[in-house]
């Protein structure tokens, strides 16, 4: 599979009011830089497949503890897809993972450095 070298973030227009990326996000956004061996493919707003995510993410409410929830997606993994919590209006929003196959299996990390050292272990 060929490595992902450079993304695009959905545009201030599309995300919530006040929302802001965390900067390490942007950072991989103008030029990943992750290893090798990183397996998780970021969503490209500018591709049919970024705009279905961007699409389907008011869909997931009747996934565990999502009922509601204001999701940015901005990642996936096979069936895991990864969001920032869009009312987190902090600078360095929660991550919401959820299994897109099993709607009792959803977890959150504090913020993009966790979620990416998660990841990273993994």
């Amino acid at each position: 599979m060929k490595m992902q070298e450079r993304f695009c973030t959905y545009s201030v227009d599309q995300l919530p009011a006040g929302f802001k990326y965390p900067s390490r996000y942007l950072d991989f956004a103008k030029s990943i830089g992750l290893p090798k061996d990183f397996s998780w493919w970021f969503d490209d707003a500018s591709t049919e497949g970024g705009q279905l995510s961007w699409k389907l993410r008011g869909s997931y409410g009747e996934w565990v503890g999502l009922e509601g929830r204001n999701l940015i997606p901005f990642a996936q993994l096979n069936d895991d897809a990864a969001f920032f919590d869009g009312d987190d209006l902090s600078g360095d929003p929660k991550v919401v993972v959820i299994d897109l196959g099993n709607k009792e299996r959803v977890y959150e990390l504090p913020s993009f450095e966790a979620w990416l050292h998660d990841v990273l272990q993994g």
